[in-house]
């Protein structure tokens, strides 16, 4: 019988200090409609066609998309926007630039190459960076994504098939930004909506121009 000796454990590496802290930051969370049902190659195109529409917007509106940080996933991206980012331009000129530059993909491409999205946005508190290493931490990430999957959100763009964009924001920027007058869009515009998912239950403000203000 051979007598195989056991491995010699190596030295552990010290772990590295924790220094968790929290900071706030607006969020911006994209998901392309109908991704799963797109062939490999549609799917890669329509990843460019998100990525142009998102560059173009954001130029539309003053922003440096270079300086988001980004969690991607193959249908969508959530960004963390810089601490300096606008939040009235965000919500007001980005969205509907993404609209704009979105219809202007489909005059360019066809009516196969239309690419419609969902959009959510809000301002809270996250960890960002280590030892966040997998991507953002703590309750904003959590409530902009939970709000981008809100049914509401899917059921708009079911409903209204000349729209490429589903915008829904958080309480915090309804009620901070767009009630305030201070954003280009009307907040009269805007409609509550409320969903549950995993039990837990989340408010927002769905954007609906084409909305008979009460």
């Amino acid at each position: 019988m051979t007598v195989v000796p056991a491995p010699v454990p190596e030295p552990r590496v010290p772990e590295r200090p924790v220094d968790i802290r929290l900071t706030f930051r607006l969020l911006l969370a994209v998901d392309i409609q109908g991704y799963s049902l797109r062939t490999p190659r549609m799917q890669v195109a329509a990843q460019l066609d998100l990525l142009d529409a998102m560059e173009r917007a954001a130029a539309d509106a003053g922003l440096d998309r270079a300086a988001w940080a980004q969690q991607v996933a193959g249908d969508g991206v959530l960004a963390v926007l810089p601490d300096d980012a606008d939040i009235v331009t965000v919500t007001g000129v980005f969205a509907p630039a993404l609209e704009r530059a979105l219809a202007a993909l489909e005059e360019r491409g066809g009516p196969g190459r239309r690419l419609r999205v969902r959009l959510a946005l809000h301002h809270g508190a996250l960890i960002i960076g280590w030892p966040a290493v997998l991507g953002p931490a703590g309750h904003a990430p959590v409530v902009v994504s939970r709000l981008l999957d809100a049914r509401p959100v899917r059921r708009y763009l079911d409903a209204h098939p000349e729209r490429n964009v589903a915008l829904i924001v958080s309480d915090l920027i309804y009620h901070d930004v767009v009630d305030s007058g201070l954003c280009a869009l009307p907040p009269t515009l805007f409609r509550q909506v409320r969903t549950v998912i995993k039990g837990v239950q989340h408010a927002g403000w769905l954007y609906d121009p084409g909305r008979v203000p009460a």
